[in-house]
């Protein structure tokens, strides 16, 4: 005996998911949702000034992506509306987990930390010096150690980049 109703063809799921994906993505931007992300639109009108002192790799990825924004970027302090004061940048790397049979590492965790401090022109601080930080871990293989620290300075890259948002989303709020 036939079944009544015929199972879906494969094709024709592919379309109805495909007609539901769009359909879900419509109805999310209509009713205003949006990914988090810096968005710096405030700080489009301001001219910011990035100043380092020993936090060399969060100022230029903060540099970078005020710059991807179209945020104007000071040429000195005088110029800026807004000048960031970024200091004392840190890699740390602490073992997290030992394997119990061989007593080798197995697992590392990788914390970045900088101070940060965001001063307006008349010098009255708006926000005052605070650290920001971020952490990862990752595992350790003997036998692939290139690959391992290859992984490690992916992910020093990426918590810089992380960092540098909170950045973002800081000086934001200050301007804001």
């Amino acid at each position: 005996m036939r079944p009544i109703i015929k199972p879906f063809n494969r094709v024709l799921f592919n379309r109805v998911a495909i007609l539901s994906l769009a359909l879900l993505l419509i109805g999310l931007s209509a009713c205003g949702f949006q990914l988090r992300g810096t968005n710096l639109q405030a700080l489009q009108n301001t001219s910011i000034y990035v100043q380092s002192s020993g936090a060399n790799v969060l100022a230029a990825e903060v540099k970078r992506q005020l710059f991807d924004a179209d945020v104007t970027l000071a040429s000195s302090a005088s110029d800026a509306d807004y000048v960031v004061n970024l200091s004392n940048e840190s890699f740390d790397r602490k073992v997290i987990a030992v394997s119990p049979t061989t007593g080798k590492v197995e697992e590392y965790e990788v914390t970045y930390t900088a101070m940060l401090k965001i001063t307006s022109p008349d010098e009255s601080s708006t926000a005052s010096a605070n650290p920001v930080s971020a952490s990862r871990d990752y595992t350790f293989d003997e036998g692939a150690v290139l690959g391992t620290f290859k992984q490690e300075s992916v992910l020093k890259k990426d918590i810089a980049k992380q960092v540098a948002a909170s950045v973002l989303r800081r000086l934001r709020a200050a301007v804001q």
